[in-house]
């Protein structure tokens, strides 16, 4: 993705696929808790398990953030779970507000406006 200045890890299968808002979180279980389906997830957690939680909550992509490396079972995880990830070397702050900037909203319960 251009504008996150990012390198494809894992290519989508499905380059289609509708990317509904971004959820930027460290703690899986608020991923879990409160991310949307087809949200983009930027993370700095580089585990097999960002993956994983990521394909239960049927996230768009994954982004790893400030230019992370990603270890070979998380690269083995999104091939197995066809869940793309990139990587960016922007912080999370930075690819956040990029992609709020270019119209993408917040995922997730709790997002500003709800109630």
């Amino acid at each position: 993705m251009a504008l996150l200045q990012a390198e494809t890890l894992v290519a989508a299968s499905c380059p289609q696929q509708e990317v509904t808002g971004c959820f930027a979180a460290d703690l899986m279980s608020d991923v879990l808790a409160f991310a949307c389906p087809g949200s983009l997830l930027l993370t700095g957690l580089t585990t097999d398990q960002t993956i994983r939680t990521a394909a239960i909550k049927q996230l768009s992509a994954v982004f790893i953030i400030q230019g992370k490396q990603a270890g070979s079972d998380m690269v083995e995880a999104a091939l197995e779970e066809q869940v793309p990830l990139f990587r960016t070397p922007l912080s999370k702050y930075e690819a956040c507000g990029l992609l709020m900037q270019s119209g993408l909203p917040a995922s997730g319960a709790g997002r500003a406006g709800e109630g």
